[in-house]
């Protein structure tokens, strides 16, 4: 296979390579800028931090043009790709999720399909995805592929457009679910623009990511999907979150309760983005998780 037909997965790393790897996975939309100030926080002595730009976010690749990204197949396999590039026998995966439960929901579905290789994971706001009604399947599906259709076709007569970096800023902060400091927006833009001629910039993302297939399937058949995460878990959410109302939120924490080999779950001050706004009040948490005696890595 010539490198041009191949996936490539930019990272970003932390700490000494031979020490325990923590893979860290992003949210929907966003990509590895978006640990940049919570790891620094964190107990580099220890562990070897790896972010990765999934595909269609950040500097990775994008998917070729007829295809859409879909979360429980292609975002999970990529996850084991790296996994197995590295010869992992076993990691903790940090995931976060930030837009549309892609990060967390990669968690989850990993440690559920390969509970051998994650030791713990950790989870920063979201509770899990919300499915729409059987009955609503078929509609999903024409939505699918109506939004694929009007993606190619506005790709086959229009540029990408261009903006001031300004510009581009200002889109990254109104374009949240929650409040974004401009702090947190400029570090995120680090692994999203792209400069094509003086203070015009396009973004890196491929815009089918806006929307994602999720899996076709109802609460109760994700619910026993979830089922399958043994491993100890760190859940935090934020409490000015609206992802903390999850429909099923209180049968799934009683879930990970009664599953989980340890489970913590903490709401702390803070929206949908507060490992970026305020990782000072995320970074304990996931310090004293990671070195807990009770599920020591």
């Amino acid at each position: 296979m010539s490198e041009k037909d191949c996936l490539v997965f930019p990272a970003r790393s932390w700490g000494d390579i031979s020490h325990q790897p923590v893979l860290a996975v992003h949210g929907r939309q966003d990509n590895a800028a978006t640990f940049n100030h919570l790891i620094p926080l964190l107990p580099r002595g220890k562990y070897h931090f790896l972010c990765i730009d999934l595909p269609g976010h950040g500097l990775s690749s994008h998917f070729p043009a007829g295809l859409l990204y879909r979360v429980l197949t292609d975002y999970i396999i990529t996850v084991r790709k790296v996994v197995d590039h590295f010869k992992w026998r076993q990691v903790s995966i940090i995931v976060i999720y930030m837009g549309h439960s892609l990060g967390g929901l990669v968690g989850y579905y990993f440690a559920g399909a390969f509970p051998e290789l994650v030791k713990k994971l950790i989870v920063i706001d979201i509770m899990s995805h919300s499915n729409l009604p059987t009955h609503h399947h078929t509609e999903l599906i024409r939505h699918y592929y109506e939004k694929l259709h009007e993606f190619e076709e506005k790709s086959l007569t229009k540029q990408p457009p261009r903006y001031s970096y300004k510009e581009a800023l200002s889109r990254a902060i109104t374009g949240r679910p929650s409040e974004l400091s401009i702090t947190s927006a400029k570090t995120l833009l680090t692994r999203d623009l792209k400069q094509v001629s003086e203070d015009r910039y396009i973004f890196c993302k491929d815009q089918r990511t806006k929307f994602l297939v999720f899996p076709i399937i109802s609460n109760e058949q994700h619910m026993a999907l979830l089922s399958s995460v043994r491993c100890p878990l760190l859940l935090i959410m934020g409490n000015q979150s609206s992802l903390k109302n999850f429909a099923l939120a209180q049968e799934l924490l009683q879930m990970f309760k009664k599953n989980c080999e340890e489970f913590r779950y903490f709401v702390v001050e803070g929206g949908h983005d507060l490992h970026l706004n305020n990782p000072e009040i995320v970074a304990p948490l996931v310090t004293n998780f990671l070195n807990s005696p009770k599920c020591s890595l």
